[in-house]
């Protein structure tokens, strides 16, 4: 008898341990919390100024745009070439140049670093770059 008691006593024990802990486990905490910081003066209240943001970045996808910069970079592909065309404001464009693209394709040609053209076409985005399918070539 004193075995029964003692395994009754330790079923015992575990269930009420079990029940205590998923007690403990079952409170809800919040998913946030709010911090105020009460140090804040005059000076830290002034907004900072706008940060002025890149012109490419605020094209729509397929906007028609026209765009004369100096090439600095030229990357070869299949049908054609892109060029990184760097504008006088600093402005950076990608501009796929290749003969299925273009309006007329007599317009195809090769260009060199540092070459300054003028493209006429599409924009799209490809990650945070601003491509241009050229449909004109000067």
């Amino acid at each position: 008898m004193n075995k029964r008691i003692v395994a009754l006593s330790v079923v015992f024990a575990l269930a009420f341990t079990a029940c205590t802990e998923k007690k403990e486990t079952a409170t809800e905490e919040p998913a946030a919390v709010e911090v105020v910081d009460k140090t804040a003066t005059a000076v830290d209240s002034v907004p900072a100024p706008a940060e002025v943001p890149d012109k490419s970045a605020q094209l729509a996808e397929g906007t028609e745009i026209t765009v004369k910069g100096e090439i600095t970079e030229i990357n070869q592909g299949k049908d054609g070439y892109t060029a990184k065309l760097k504008m006088a404001n600093g402005t950076v464009y990608f501009a796929t140049i290749s003969i299925p693209n273009l309006k007329d394709p007599k317009q195809y040609r090769k260009f060199n670093v540092g070459d300054v053209i003028k493209v006429i076409g599409k924009t799209f985005k490809v990650e945070e770059d601003t491509m241009i399918k050229v449909e004109e070539l000067y």
